[in-house]
């Protein structure tokens, strides 16, 4: 779909706000450069995420190919995190590449408060999954729109991630609209 540019650029065309594409690690992808002049075409409002990394067979290519602004670890890395050494250190690893390719991290399936406390220990920044919340139905978001009309979601402040300790980063859900 992101190399068909014109199916693509059509549906997107209307947009009232950014979009996030997401690519599974698990989808192959013949052309990198050709996948990122295609991403870059849509307009700079349009980012992308690196969805299920660590997810059985990792693709570390596309993460070091896609230069993605969002990684998404999955929740098989997530779940027992607090009790697991190992799981710990890929997260690092993961951190690490983070903050040297300025992406942003969004650890999914947290559900128990200790898996929230060991990313917060970790430094992990965004978070998704029951823990925080069911997620809403698009119908929810559409009739939420429908009545306030575009939903704000907020913006990360990437300049405060290249210095260290200048703010406590928290893990937490998208807020939701009042």
């Amino acid at each position: 779909m992101i190399l068909a540019g014109d199916v693509l650029s059509g549906i997107l065309r209307d947009r009232t706000r950014p979009i996030v594409l997401e690519i599974t690690e698990h989808q192959p992808i013949g052309d990198y450069a050709a996948t990122r002049e295609a991403v870059a075409a849509l307009g700079a409002d349009v980012k992308l995420a690196v969805d299920d990394v660590g997810a059985g067979v990792a693709n570390f290519s596309h993460l070091v190919e896609l230069r993605p602004d969002f990684l998404k670890v999955d929740a098989s890395l997530v779940r027992g995190l607090h009790a697991d050494v190992t799981r710990q250190a890929l997260i690092v690893g993961l951190r690490h590449f983070a903050l040297a390719t300025n992406t942003l991290i969004i650890a999914e399936g947290i559900e128990t408060s200790a898996e929230r406390d060991a990313l917060m220990q970790l430094d992990i920044q965004y978070g998704q999954r029951f823990l925080y919340g069911r997620p809403d139905r698009a119908s929810t978001l559409s009739l939420l729109e429908a009545h306030l009309g575009p939903v704000a979601i907020p913006r990360a402040r990437r300049a405060s991630r290249s210095r260290p300790g200048r703010h406590k980063p928290t893990v937490g859900a998208v807020p939701r609209p009042r």
